[in-house]
């Protein structure tokens, strides 16, 4: 180790070195550092005296630049002496104008220039510069600096701006990860030492928070995810914690937030907003302070823009509660015009690809609701997505426009990424191997989620044949027992764990080529005392008996839709209501049964009607305690007296035709998928739409058959 002691600009500089390849010049290390040449010259002489007490060689060329003469072995023995050195502590200007900002968001008084010139050790005319740099981020966030000669510095602006402001100087100075340890420190006691200018900035801006309540507010979102019926990711957990440990300390300062009454109406409706009375309540009882009505709105906000553990649902929950395809018709609308766009740009067949589908339909559902409320969306992976993805991330641009043009909003890159992710899977599954060897039980542990874990799980595949992912799991909700149950060999994950039984790797979420290396390793060395067996592909492991089980099952479902089909024209009614209480009648045996499939649409229609734009008809459906028979109809109104529907811009729009779909409670998961073939035949078959609209009756019936004879075809080839 050198006597001599580095800078921290001087570490940099020497870590530039030792990534370099060919020669560098000063003016290439002053630009990526941005500070002038004559900075480097002032730091070159200290680097070399280093370097040489190091046993490191340098050469100089005029004209061509320095360049660090050395093996790799000796490049990685750099890196690793220079993560062993201390430094001088020395802010720079960007860590200096982040931590001003965050000091002066908090301050509710001016506050001195010399305050930050004793703070930083240095001059005030070099703070005052730093202020200009701030006084433009800030006017970005809606916020207006003060600056009066012998009173100080201050910020003015509205509520929201303060906590959007704070909120993204923390997201921009630390990962997410950091963010996560804050909750981390709190169970374990164990903190940070400031061993580098890095480590020092990222502590104070973490005084944002405060710590004491932090352990109460996780214990209160770990209660409020059973209300969800949804877990939710790290990066969604880590947004809603540091979002309501911000509002509590502004609550305490008397810094209310307000909200537009229309759109304050409009939460209350959401099934979110008890949840979020419930969180609220728990928060007043925990901390003693009370949370105004509009508050509980943001925290409803962000409860709805969340995203869910893993990025997607589990595809048969949603089957099971019929509430997938049948109750998100226009996001599946939506997810499979995105997959056709991406199909022609691609040109991969990506229709087919169930998982991607159902990945994209559970991100739009927060996306659409983040960017409606003009909620902040992070990805800490964009930078990398657009680097090592650029076609991926065009063709999700393109994309996102379907998005865009229904609902009239600008998706901004950050999301796109995470579109990029769903899509990125997709392709490279189409690349992948069909085949694969004996394999390593293991599971990935991500934060990110929305795509980032899947899309890590098929270039493990791509890469590995010999990996058999188990679970997708989230970084705070590994189970010891469960790891053990299931034979987990290895956890691969993209944030740094410990204190677990099974071998943990950290990787990029994105499998650079040292990660490759690096896992490859650690699986030679556990292959010693492994001889697990490659599970089965789905059907062939099941016997005869499952597979006539579950083909009698897919053709009860089709013969209870065949059945029962209904067909009715030239209905009179005079709007929505009288329409459900017809159906209900038609499709009941008697009066009791109606009246219970009646309040049962009803109760569905006023979470949200499903209406084909542009195409006069809509979809009317439910599950009810009232069947024991699947039930698909076709009803038919006059001409000239069609009923009004607000559609999903939340526009009158008439309809003339109505698809009708009853379920029972206690069908299967196999029923369900039969009755929601159809629903997805709206998206995928335009033919289906005209015929419900044109056709006669038995035209409709012929065309439902096709429909099912294709499913049940499909479903035999997969058995």
């Amino acid at each position: 180790m050198s006597e001599l002691l580095l800078t921290a600009r001087g570490k940099q500089i020497l870590k530039m070195m030792g990534d370099a390849s060919k020669p560098i010049t000063i003016g290439d290390i002053a630009r990526n550092l941005d500070v002038s040449p004559r900075t480097i010259l002032r730091e070159m002489p200290i680097v070399e005296q280093w370097l040489e007490k190091s046993d490191f060689k340098l050469m100089k060329k005029t004209k061509v630049g320095v360049q660090l003469i050395a093996t790799l072995e000796e490049r990685r023995r750099l890196i690793t002496m220079l993560d062993a050195e201390s430094v001088e502590l020395e802010f720079t200007p960007e860590n200096r104008q982040s931590l001003i900002i965050s000091e002066l968001l908090q301050n509710n008084e001016p506050t001195k220039l010399y305050y930050f010139s004793s703070l930083f050790k240095v001059s005030e005319g070099t703070i005052s510069h730093d202020l200009d740099k701030v006084e433009v981020w800030l006017n970005k966030h809606e916020l207006t600096l003060i600056r009066k000669p012998g009173l100080g510095v201050y910020i003015e602006g509205n509520e929201n701006s303060f906590r959007r402001a704070m909120i993204t100087i923390l997201y921009e100075n630390l990962d997410e990860d950091q963010l996560l340890e804050i909750t981390r420190q709190n169970l374990t006691g164990m903190g940070r030492k400031p061993e580098s200018i890095e480590i020092s900035t990222s502590n104070r801006l973490m005084n944002m928070i405060d710590k004491d309540v932090i352990k109460t507010i996780e214990e209160i979102i770990g209660g409020a995810e059973a209300n969800l019926e949804y877990k939710l990711t790290d990066s969604a957990y880590v947004g809603l914690i540091v979002h309501l440990a911000l509002a509590i300390q502004r609550i305490k300062n008397n810094e209310r937030i307000v909200m537009k009454e229309e759109f304050f109406k409009e939460l209350v409706r959401s099934r979110e907003y008890k949840i979020a009375e419930k969180i609220a309540a728990e928060i007043t009882q925990s901390a003693g302070i009370e949370i105004p009505r509009d508050e509980i709105g943001y925290i409803t906000m962000h409860l709805k823009g969340a995203k869910m553990r893993n990025g997607i649902y589990d595809h048969n929950d949603f089957k099971d509660t019929g509430e997938f395809i049948i109750g998100n018709f226009e996001l599946t609308q939506l997810a499979n015009q995105m997959i056709k766009v991406a199909e022609k740009e691609a040109g991969y067949i990506l229709k087919d690809n169930e998982n991607l589908l159902f990945g994209l339909i559970s991100h739009l559902r927060p996306a659409v609701n983040r960017l409606k409320m003009n909620l902040d969306i992070r990805n800490p992976l964009l930078g990398k997505i657009k680097q090592m993805y650029p076609e991926i991330f065009k063709i999700s641009e393109k994309c996102a426009e379907v998005v865009n043009k229904r609902f009239d909003v600008v998706m901004p890159e950050a999301e796109i990424g995470y579109i990029a992710m769903h899509f990125g899977a997709a392709i490279e599954k189409k690349r992948q191997a069909s085949h694969r060897q004996r394999v390593y039980r293991v599971i990935v542990a991500c934060t990110s989620g929305i795509g980032t874990s899947r899309l890590l799980a098929t270039r493990l595949r791509k890469e590995f044949q010999n990996i058999d992912i188990v679970d997708i799991v989230s970084t705070i909700h590994i189970d010891e027992e469960w790891l053990k149950d299931n034979k987990i060999d290895l956890i691969i994950t993209t944030v740094y764990m410990e204190g677990h039984n099974v071998p943990v790797i950290q990787v990029d979420p994105l499998l650079i080529e040292e990660n490759k290396k690096k896992l490859q390793n650690i699986l030679e060395h556990l292959n010693v005392h492994l001889d697990h067996e490659l599970p089965a592909i789905a059907h062939s492991n099941m016997d005869l008996k499952e597979r006539s089980y579950a083909m009698k099952e897919y053709g009860e479902g089709v013969i209870e839709i065949l059945e029962g089909f209904f067909f009715k024209e030239e209905l009179e009614v005079e709007d929505m209501e009288q329409l459900i209480r017809q159906a209900s009648h038609i499709i009941a045996d008697n009066e009791g049964d109606a009246a219970m499939i009646e309040q049962d649409l009803l109760e569905r229609e006023r979470k949200g009607s499903t209406v084909l734009n542009k195409k006069e008809m809509m979809l009317l459906h439910c599950r009810t305690r009232a069947m024991d028979r699947l039930r698909v109809g076709v009803l038919r109104l006059k001409d000239e007296k069609p009923v009004y529907c607000l559609n999903g811009n939340h526009e009158q729009e008439q309809v003339r035709t109505c698809l009708v779909m009853i379920t029972p409670i206690n069908k299967s998961k196999r029923h369900l998928e039969v009755i929601s073939q159809i629903s997805r035949s709206l998206i995928d078959e335009p033919v289906l739409t005209d015929v419900l609209s044109n056709g006669s009756q038995e035209e409709v019936f012929n065309e439902l058959n096709k429909i099912l004879s294709k499913f049940l075809n499909e479903k035999t080839n997969m058995i």
